[in-house]
């Protein structure tokens, strides 16, 4: 592996295994501490505790195992295998790490289905009528990530990354 490969693949590497790890560890503090209960933050943040197993908001979490099972385990899996291979392709560093929060998040979701058989969210956003699904580390992660790199390709290059 030439250097700049495996200074990409360390970068790609430790992102991955840090929002893998913080992921865990709120989403055990989760379990422990909001089985029975609620906790309101602020007037818009939420903690409570969800069983969610479908995809991204509940989705499929109905559908039958032959649709929803692929899905659920197939998809994480060639997430993995493609950002880190986007992480290779693109210089800079700005793209491995963003690569590397949405391979460990999605790692982080996978991990909860392979062994829990459901993917655990505590995060929920709510003001008056409005509300967006409860979510957790690996999702915020995720979405975090790609929003990034989507600014990065579309807003006029200054720099190199």
């Amino acid at each position: 592996m030439e250097k700049s490969l495996r200074k990409i693949a360390l970068i790609y590497g430790l992102t991955a295994f840090m929002v893998l790890s913080l992921d865990l560890i709120t989403k055990n503090l989760a379990e422990s501490f909001l089985k029975e209960r609620d906790i309101s933050l602020l007037p818009f943040l939420h903690l409570v505790l969800v069983h969610n197993r479908g995809v991204a908001f509940g989705l499929l979490a109905e559908a039958p195992d032959l649709i929803r099972i692929p899905v659920l385990f197939i998809t994480p899996l060639i997430a993995l295998v493609i950002t880190f291979l986007y992480a290779v392709r693109v210089r800079g560093i700005l793209v491995p790490v963003l690569m590397g929060m949405v391979g460990g998040g999605a790692f982080g979701n996978l991990y909860d289905r392979v062994l829990l058989g459901y993917v655990r969210d505590f995060i929920y956003l709510s003001y008056g009528g409005l509300s967006w699904p409860a979510f957790n580390l690996a999702d915020a992660s995720i979405s975090t990530a790609i929003f990034l790199l989507l600014m990065r390709e579309l807003l006029p290059k200054g720099g190199k990354n």
